[in-house]
């Protein structure tokens, strides 16, 4: 009996390679300190591991090599906690204490599954053909993908926050690690129904060999751009002493309808005319600065007066002045791009999505009526 070298296998090892490659790559660069890249690195080398038995049952191995079953790396248990922790880290709820008791049934599977990796193979085998086994695969993964919706709540929480406290979201709103979550636990959901249906179809196991790697990819690639949220706002140093609290509970006395209505003109005053919005980058604290109070303050005055966040609200002053200078001879050499950019968009389709939003037509088809 010789090992069974095969296509699917082929997909899976450089799946291996792949995922302990760039695991190693990002844990490395969390030496940089503006990157909490450390658990995601831990979770492509566990994702990685995990190939392991399968890519040894593809190879046909175990008939030869019965001490290498059931190796002890299952971490499904463990995939969807750490990439908890790791969202933790980089979202704007940063500061508060992360949830790390999500590992612990993890932990506590990886050293059951040590100690029956040294049983005799035969026990083995019987443990893996018995209904308790079966209850272990179905807490398994209703654990898992608990621990992942978990997640997917926490960063539809950052999406809303963020908007209270920057201008530009580009890469503050961890859109990708929303897209990464649906697929996972979307393929993990119909990974375990093809496991107990058609586990034998090979085009089937290609595919989701092939479903992993891309997965791999799309995590390191946006995990090695990807920055702590409260860092981008630790960068505004007359405010830094206070970014540790900004997402968490503050002791601030309530303001009265009065004095938010207060607080609310002298915000609408300061955009009005000295016109922070043109800056792309303008965050919260910027205003916080120019009028001397706290941003959670300024941030509730918008939420509570005009039932926006920041982020629309800023941008309700930067569509305004678009839609003068899109009337204006004056610019008419500008480009829709240039405007966007005159008025704070950092990219043309910020500026069409939220001029749209706005208007209910494209900046071109605005200024082409406006100019008639």
């Amino acid at each position: 009996m010789e090992l069974d070298y095969n296509l699917y296998a082929l997909f899976e090892t450089v799946g291996l390679v792949q995922a302990i490659t760039l695991g190693m790559l990002l844990i490395f660069m969390n030496k940089n300190k503006y990157r909490s890249t450390l658990f995601l690195g831990i979770f492509l080398i566990l994702f990685g591991l995990e190939t392991i038995p399968i890519v040894l049952d593809a190879l046909n191995a175990y008939p030869l090599y019965p001490e290498l079953y059931l190796l002890p790396f299952d971490f499904f248990w463990l995939h969807f906690p750490i990439f908890y922790i790791y969202v933790h880290q980089i979202c704007i709820f940063s500061n508060e204490k992360a949830k790390y008791w999500v590992l612990y049934p993890g932990i506590a599977a990886f050293i059951a599954q040590i100690a029956v990796f040294f049983l005799p193979y035969t026990t083995k085998v019987a443990i893996t053909a018995s209904v308790g086994y079966d209850i272990y695969f179905s807490c398994k993964v209703l654990y898992g993908l608990s621990i992942g919706i978990y997640t997917l709540r926490l960063l539809f929480k950052h999406k809303i926050e963020v908007r209270n406290y920057f201008s530009l979201l580009e890469s503050k709103e961890l859109t990708w690690a929303r897209i990464f979550l649906f697929y996972n636990i979307s393929g993990s959901i119909v990974y375990t129904v093809f496991s107990t249906t058609i586990a034998n179809s090979l085009l089937a196991k290609i595919f989701f060999a092939t479903f992993d790697l891309i997965l791999i990819y799309w995590v390191s690639y946006h995990g090695v751009q990807q920055r702590n949220i409260l860092s981008l706002l630790a960068k505004k140093q007359h405010f830094e002493d206070l970014s540790p609290k900004l997402s968490g509970k503050m002791d601030l006395p309530a303001l009265s309808d009065d004095s938010l209505q207060r607080l609310m003109q002298r915000i609408d005053d300061l955009m009005r005319n000295s016109e922070p919005f043109t800056n792309n980058d303008l965050t919260i604290m910027d205003l916080g600065k120019e009028l001397e109070t706290h941003p959670k303050r300024i941030s509730t005055a918008i939420n509570m007066i005009c039932h926006q966040n920041f982020n629309a609200y800023v941008n309700r002053f930067r569509i305004r002045k678009a839609e003068k200078l899109l009337g204006s001879e004056a610019y008419a050499h500008l480009s829709i791009e240039g405007i966007g950019n005159e008025v704070g968009f950092h990219s043309k389709s910020a500026f069409y999505s939220a001029f749209k939003k706005y208007n209910g037509t494209t900046p071109y088809k605005y200024k082409e009526n406006v100019m008639v």
